[in-house]
Order: structure tokens, then C-alpha cells, then sequence
């Protein structure tokens, strides 16, 4: 193998042509196919295929790959988050939480069924005022230490919407989602009381 050191763009003159079989991309040394592209007046996508129409195989390194301009594989992943939120957040403002906590309240939330149609700035009071709630972090806990469907933490109203409740956070709590299945549409005071009663109501 041999190894030639400088730049690219002016060490590739002195190749012969068809005499290259692979180009590594390295994303975290700026090295990359847009950068080369970029110097050289074009875009990436005709770089790339004519490297293609030669024959080179063009690959990232396995622990950069899908950084890019991010620092760390954990950045990367909160980029990613951002990018899929439908709130306008910055990405400091993320990154300032546990991504996996994160994570839970934000699948808590789906609008699939339009029940969580949020604004940005409800959506960032949610999370500021669930992160360090102590029933959340309670049946979160729960869930890490037995991750399954019926621990995993589910968003519940207190009052439920079908007897007046609404989307404030004085009305929200969270409980795992056994305990939701079964409180139902019950209030909070409702389901206590069958709860005190809980064998009755079983084989």
C-alpha cells in the first residue's frame, strides 16, 4: 500500500486515472464529498457519481458516520431528535436534558391522534415541568428496571377530557401504562377509591 500525505485536491494530479478503488469520507476531519465538491465549483451528487461511473467505492468510517458537523455520536443523536420535533426548540435547549428521559416524554406526546396539538413554548413547559417530576421520574424508574409495554410511563388526565378535563399540567400526570389502561375514564379520586377496593373487582 502506498500512502501519500498532503492535499487531495492537488496530490490527486499526480494519480493516474482509473487507478483509485475506494475514497474514505472522513466527516470529523471536514473531508468529505461536499467539501471537495464545494472547492471545486460543483455539488457533491456529480462528484459522487462520477467517482460512481469509475468504479470507486465511496464509504464514511463506521465512528463517523452520520456526524457530520456534530461533535459526538450523543450530539448527533439530539440533532436528530430536534430535527424530528414539531416545536420550534434550539438544540442547546435539548441538550440540557437526559436524551433518554427526553425521549419518553416526547413519545408521551404523539399527535397521531391529535389529542397533543401543542404550541413551541406549551411543549417546552411540559418538559421543564415533567423532567423533574417526582410521579414521573417514579414510574420511569419502574420502567428501567422492567422495560416493557404495561411499566412504560404513559400521560394521564387527572379529570379526563370526557368529564371536562383539558390539557393544562395541573391536569396531567403520569402513571405506567397498566395503571392508565385501567383507570380509564375514572377520575383520580374515582380510581383511588377502587384501588382501595382492587380485589374485589378480580378472580
Amino acid at each position: 500500500m502506498q500512502l501519500i500525505h498532503g492535499d487531495c485536491l492537488e496530490k490527486m494530479k499526480d494519480i493516474p486515472d482509473k487507478s483509485i478503488d475506494m475514497i474514505l469520507c472522513d466527516y470529523a476531519s471536514g473531508l468529505s464529498l461536499r467539501s471537495v465538491a464545494t472547492k471545486n465549483n460543483t455539488n457533491h451528487h456529480r462528484v459522487k457519481r462520477i467517482l460512481m461511473a469509475n468504479g470507486i467505492s465511496i464509504r464514511q468510517p463506521k465512528n463517523t458516520r452520520g456526524l457530520r458537523k456534530y461533535e459526538t455520536l450523543l450530539h448527533s443523536k439530539y440533532a436528530n431528535m430536534k430535527n424530528h420535533l414539531r416545536f420550534n426548540v434550539s438544540l442547546e435547549w435539548l441538550m440540557q436534558f437526559d436524551f433518554e428521559i427526553l425521549k419518553t416524554l416526547n413519545e408521551a406526546i404523539t399527535n397521531r391522534d391529535g389529542r397533543w396539538s401543542i404550541t413551541s413554548d406549551e411543549y417546552i413547559k411540559y418538559i421543564e415541568y415533567f423532567y423533574n417530576d417526582a410521579q414521573f421520574l417514579l414510574v420511569y424508574e419502574k420502567y428501567k428496571n422492567n422495560p416493557c409495554k404495561y411499566t412504560k410511563p404513559s400521560i394521564d388526565h387527572i379529570i379526563p377530557k370526557a368529564k371536562g378535563g383539558t390539557n393544562e399540567l395541573s391536569n396531567l400526570q403520569f402513571l405506567s401504562w397498566f395503571e392508565n389502561r385501567c383507570k380509564n375514564d375514572m377520575t383520580q379520586a374515582e380510581w383511588d377509591v377502587l384501588k382501595t377496593n382492587i380485589k374485589e373487582y378480580l378472580i
